[in-house]
């Protein structure tokens, strides 16, 4: 299974996996190529990313190693082809933070295959520039100026979920976990 995590800036998706992946020993994190500059807080999230130069990152995109990738706040994000193969092959889940226009991508790649659970993290505006200010952002009008985009692609998500309470989000996600491990066990009676 493959849980897709997306969401506005600010609203906690590295938050909300960190404590996943620290609780859950079968979720594992698939990581993002990034050409942005390491955050002192990136450690604190199990090193989510895989620092590029923006010259590596489209040398990557020529050679067709990257499923999928987007341009947001002036950086380069993508996900690496190996990571499908490994949802596809592996018992057990994985998580990753994508962008709203990848989720739908990665979903019809996966239909059939894979089990994809996508969660869409939501908090009011306020609340994230509170965030985004707290750990420290420069470029916190860039951020926000994309929420409006960003929740236009709410419907295409399995859930929403407002994030203003950890472990009450935490708690939801667990349940849909639990509801969308049946659907992979009768996806893998189906394959059989």
């Amino acid at each position: 299974m493959l849980i897709i995590v997306s969401g506005s800036a600010g609203v906690g998706k590295n938050t909300v996996i960190t404590h996943l992946l620290e609780k859950y020993d079968n979720i594992k994190l698939i990581k993002t190529c990034t050409t942005r500059v390491p955050r002192d807080t990136d450690k604190d999230m199990h090193n989510p990313y895989l620092y590029l130069t923006r010259e590596e990152f489209e040398d990557k995109i020529k050679n067709g190693e990257l499923f999928e990738y987007e341009e947001i706040h002036k950086n380069f994000y993508g996900m690496p082809n190996s990571a499908l193969t490994d949802v596809c092959e592996n018992d057990c889940h994985y998580i990753k933070d994508i962008g709203v226009l990848g989720q739908k991508n990665i979903k019809d790649a996966l239909a059939g295959k894979a089990v994809v659970l996508s969660i869409f993290l939501t908090a009011p505006k306020e609340e994230l520039i509170r965030r985004l200010i707290a750990r420290g952002d420069k470029d916190i009008d860039l951020r926000i100026s994309r929420m409006e985009f960003e929740m236009s692609y709410v419907k295409n998500f399995d859930a929403v979920i407002e994030n203003l309470d950890l472990s009450k989000t935490i708690k939801e996600i667990e349940k849909l976990i639990k509801k969308y491990e049946k659907k992979e066990k009768q996806l893998k009676l189906e394959k059989k």
